[in-house]
C-alpha cells in the first residue's frame, strides 16, 4: 500500500508539471511557414511563331527552372495562357504538367495550341498572339512568375473543338423545322461525319445537338462555317450522300442519282429501286428470276450506285460483299451476310445470292446506322 501511494503521488506530481509547463506553449498549431521563389521561363523564346498542324504529331515543350521552397516542400506547376492584351487572373487556358503537375516542363500538342489559340479568339487561317506564364505552388505559398512569353499562332482551316455529334435540321431537309426531330449524322471517326438523305428547296443547318443552344453550320461550296441558314442545292427532292470532315472544315455533298439492282448473270442493272426516306432506297414487289445458264440457274447480284459529285463528275459505285465467293443464305444467316463492305465493278465477285425464286419480292437499300445493307422481303 505505501508503494503504489508513492507511484500515485508521484504520478500525480509529474501530471501536475506537465500541465504547469505546457499552458504556454500550443503543441498543436497548424502554422506552417514557407517560402517559395519564382520560376525562370526558358522555352520557347518569345514571340516564336507557330503555323499550327493539328492533324499532325507535332508537339511544343514549355519549360522553366524548377522553384525552391523554404522547408524542402514539393512544387506543384500550373501554365496559364492569356491574351496579349489580357490578365492571367482570367486566363483562356491553363494546363497542369505530368506527374501531378511536378514536372517542370509541359508538351502540348498543335491540337492543344489550337484549342488555346480558339479559346483566345484567334479564328481559323488567322494569325493571333497568346502570352504564358507559370505558377509554382506548395500547397502554402505560391508565386506567379514575373517573367511572360509571347506566343503567335496560326491557325489552319478547320474547327478546334470537333463536335461529338451532327444533326440536320431545316425546311429543306426531311426532318422539317423541329430541332427536336433533327436527323443524326452518321460519325465515321473524331470530326467526320456521313448522312444519306434528300434536299428539297428551302435551307438548312447543321447543328451540333438538338436541346439547349446548339452551335449551327452551313456548307459554302466545299468549306463548312458557322451559320444559322444554307440554301439547299435542289429545286426539288434529291438524294444526296453529305460528308463533313470538321478537322479540315471540308464537306461534300454527292447526288446520288440511281440506285440498281446489278444481276450478275445479265451484267448489268436489271432494276431500278426508288428512294424513300432516311436513307433507304426501295423497290416493292420485284419478281426473283434466277439466269438460266446451261450449267444451271445463276442467283448473284449486287448493287450498283451512279454518284455526282460537286463538280458534276459522275461515276458508278458498287455496294457489294466482303466475300469473293458467297453461299446461299438461309433463314438462319447472320446479319452481316448482308452488309455493303467493298466496291467491286467485276461481274461475278463479291456478290451475294438470292435466297430463293419468287413472284413478288421487296428490295430495300439501307444506308443508314452503323453498318449500311440491304434486305430482301420475300412473299
Amino acid at each position: 500500500m505505501q508503494i503504489r501511494n508513492f507511484y500515485t503521488t508521484l504520478t500525480g506530481c509529474g501530471l501536475a508539471l506537465l500541465l504547469a509547463t505546457g499552458c504556454d506553449k500550443d503543441y498543436w498549431t497548424t502554422d506552417v511557414e514557407t517560402t517559395i521563389t519564382p520560376v525562370t521561363v526558358n522555352a520557347p523564346a518569345n514571340n516564336v511563331s507557330l503555323a499550327l498542324d493539328p492533324l499532325s504529331n507535332a508537339v511544343v515543350n514549355f519549360e522553366w527552372s524548377a522553384a525552391k521552397t523554404g522547408n524542402q516542400t514539393p512544387v506543384y506547376y500550373k501554365v496559364l495562357f492569356a491574351t496579349e492584351g489580357g490578365s492571367f487572373a482570367k486566363p483562356v487556358s491553363s494546363f497542369i504538367p505530368t506527374a501531378m503537375g511536378t514536372k517542370n516542363v509541359l508538351t502540348l500538342s498543335h491540337r492543344d495550341l489550337n484549342k488555346v489559340a480558339n479559346a483566345a479568339g484567334i479564328k481559323a487561317l488567322a494569325k493571333g498572339k497568346v502570352k504564358w506564364t507559370v505558377v509554382a505552388s506548395n500547397g502554402v505559398a505560391s508565386d506567379t512568375s514575373k517573367e511572360l512569353r509571347v506566343l503567335e499562332l496560326e491557325r489552319p482551316g478547320g474547327f478546334a473543338e470537333n463536335p461529338a455529334e451532327v444533326f440536320i435540321t431545316g425546311a429543306a431537309t426531311e426532318a422539317g423545322t423541329d430541332a427536336s426531330k433533327a436527323i443524326r449524322l452518321k460519325k465515321l471517326s473524331d470530326g467526320v461525319f456521313e448522312l444519306y438523305t434528300s434536299l428539297d428547296a428551302g435551307t438548312y443547318q447543321f447543328i451540333d445537338k438538338v436541346s439547349g443552344t446548339p452551335v449551327s453550320f452551313v456548307l459554302d461550296g466545299a468549306l463548312i462555317k458557322e451559320g444559322t441558314a444554307g440554301n439547299s442545292p435542289a429545286s426539288s427532292k434529291t438524294a444526296y450522300r453529305i460528308n463533313i470532315d470538321f478537322n479540315t472544315a471540308t464537306a461534300s455533298l454527292t447526288e446520288i442519282q440511281e440506285v440498281g439492282l446489278w444481276f450478275a448473270g445479265y451484267n448489268k442493272v436489271t432494276q431500278l429501286l426508288t428512294y424513300d426516306a432516311g436513307g433507304v432506297w426501295k423497290a416493292a414487289d420485284l419478281a426473283i428470276v434466277f439466269k438460266q445458264e446451261a450449267w444451271g440457274k445463276d442467283e448473284r447480284y449486287k448493287f450498283r450506285v451512279v454518284e455526282k459529285d460537286m463538280s458534276g463528275n459522275v461515276k458508278n459505285v458498287f455496294q457489294a460483299s466482303a466475300t469473293k465467293d458467297n453461299g446461299k443464305p438461309t433463314s438462319s444467316t447472320v446479319a452481316s451476310y448482308w452488309y455493303f463492305k467493298s466496291n467491286d465493278a467485276s461481274q461475278w465477285d463479291y456478290t451475294y445470292k438470292f435466297e430463293k425464286e419468287a413472284p413478288k419480292a421487296d428490295i430495300l437499300v439501307k444506308f443508314t446506322g452503323d453498318n449500311y445493307t440491304h434486305q430482301i422481303v420475300y412473299k
